[in-house]
C-alpha cells in the first residue's frame, strides 16, 4: 500500500461552484471557471498549515550554575566528603 502524506498532493476547490479539480486543471470541470484564484488560496492555505521551523537548540545544559548571585552571598558548600576520604 502506497502512503502519501496530504501535504504532498493539493486538491483545487473551485470558488465558484465548491467542485473539486485536479491540481493540473486551469478551469473548473463543472463550470469553466479559472481556477488561478483557487490554487492560490490553496497554496496560501497549505502555507499557513505548514509549521514554522523550530528555535535554534542549544546543547549547553540549563541550570542554575550560571544564575547571578546575590551580592554577599556566602558561597555554596561543595558536596561532602565520603567518610574515610582524605582531606
Amino acid at each position: 500500500m502506497c502512503f502519501r502524506p496530504a501535504a504532498s498532493v493539493t486538491i483545487v476547490k473551485c470558488l465558484e461552484c465548491d467542485t473539486f479539480n485536479k491540481p493540473t486543471d486551469a478551469t473548473c470541470k463543472k463550470c469553466g471557471a479559472d481556477l488561478a484564484a483557487s490554487k492560490k488560496a490553496a497554496e496560501d492555505a497549505i502555507a499557513a498549515s505548514t509549521p514554522a521551523q523550530p528555535a535554534e537548540i542549544s546543547l549547553k545544559p540549563k541550570g542554575l550554575d550560571d544564575a547571578p548571585k546575590a551580592p554577599g552571598a556566602p558561597q555554596a558548600p561543595g558536596a561532602p566528603k565520603a567518610p574515610g576520604a582524605p582531606q
